[in-house]
């Protein structure tokens, strides 16, 4: 939707805008399982942990939420991009460790990013810290280098990186020791269809309006399917139907108003080369074969993990979301199941 339309608000008796891009943590959904391990390992001390998706996937949403869950932690900061200068990272861990008003005011020695941990340490006192940092992507390899080194050195200090896939190549070919430091990764994709579902409803619910109501329930299936439940292109497409419905008078989006929208794929592939890193190990991991979790974790290079069974949960994970996606099959056979590419990825395969 480009604004609030009269129109649009009175047809469907809503307050405001359920579908403009701004950031609602309240009406976080999804990634359940996701969330948890991010929270029970910021709860049990883990230094490093690294948030990947593509865009529009919900990272920032996500750590906005995070922000939510951990408000009783009192020294904690988020940051929407990280610093392009290290020389930055002084101020931003001054503001973390609760620097007051007056001493911004009146004092005269400031730590040098040499001894700013030693400072952390006596600010800190042993109480929990967070710095969420977002768009990680973006930042310089001496920032990232800087990151690593304060994190090691700060007592009880945790930090949370949000970025796209790209990072991790960046990672690997340029900062090999600080990938393996990531003892908690987190991949995103897309939410489900109960999940698309819930999002509409909570955003339309959240501006005054009832359920899911102007669409109907196959007309969500086809947003679904049209948008991959990607959220922002969910949120983009279920504006623009929005808007075009009330131009038109027309108070219930079902099939019929859609027309012949066509649904397109889930996930738009042109090569594999797009997928994250990890979906991109387990398919050559798989190649032609049809093969176990464990099996698949058996070909990879498993010292992201901590450790095999940690690797195991992981894989299983990532592998729900691929068949989600129609990028793997499964089958059973005796008391296990196998994984195999889908039908639809063996030409991708084959460029790659």
């Amino acid at each position: 939707m480009t604004g609030d339309s009269p129109s649009v608000m009175g047809l469907f008796n809503w307050q405001e805008n359920p579908f403009t891009f701004r950031i609602m943590p309240d009406l976080f959904v999804g990634y359940r399982p996701e969330i948890e391990n991010i929270v029970s390992g910021l709860n049990n001390g883990t230094k490093f942990s690294l948030i990947m998706g593509p865009t529009g996937s919900g990272k920032t949403t996500l750590m906005r939420h995070l922000m939510k869950i951990f408000s009783s932690v009192k020294h904690i900061k988020y940051l929407p991009k990280p610093p392009k200068d290290p020389q930055d990272l002084v101020e931003i861990f001054m503001d973390l460790a609760g620097r007051s008003f007056l001493s911004r005011l009146f004092s005269r020695k400031r730590p040098g990013l040499y001894d700013l941990s030693n400072y952390m340490n006596r600010k800190l006192d042993g109480n929990k810290c967070i710095l969420i940092v977002d768009e990680c992507h973006e930042a310089t390899i001496e920032t990232l280098e800087w990151l690593r080194t304060l994190t090691d050195q700060t007592d009880h200090l945790s930090i949370v990186l949000a970025g796209l896939p790209v990072f991790d190549s960046i990672m690997r070919d340029r900062l090999e020791t600080f990938t393996q430091r990531f003892t908690l990764r987190v991949e995103l994709s897309n939410l489900t269809k109960s999940e698309t579902r819930e999002l509409i409803k909570r955003r339309i619910e959240n501006a005054g309006g009832d359920d899911i109501k102007p669409f109907t329930r196959e007309s969500l299936g086809l947003i679904y399917e049209r948008t991959g439940g990607f959220p922002r292109e969910v949120i983009r497409l279920c504006g623009e139907l929005a808007e075009r419905a009330g131009g038109k008078g027309i108070s219930t989006i079902d099939l019929d108003f859609l027309g012949d929208m066509k649904a397109q794929p889930r996930v738009p592939l042109n090569t594999v080369s797009e997928l994250p890193h990890r979906q991109k190990l387990i398919l050559e991991a798989l190649g032609t074969e049809s093969l176990t979790p464990s099996q698949i974790v058996d070909r990879m290079d498993s010292k992201e993990y901590k450790n095999r069974a940690n690797a195991v949960r992981s894989v299983n994970n990532i592998l729900k979301r691929m068949m989600k996606d129609k990028l793997i099959a499964r089958e059973r056979k005796g008391k296990t199941y196998r994984y195999r590419a889908s039908g639809k990825l063996q030409p991708l395969m084959v460029q790659a």
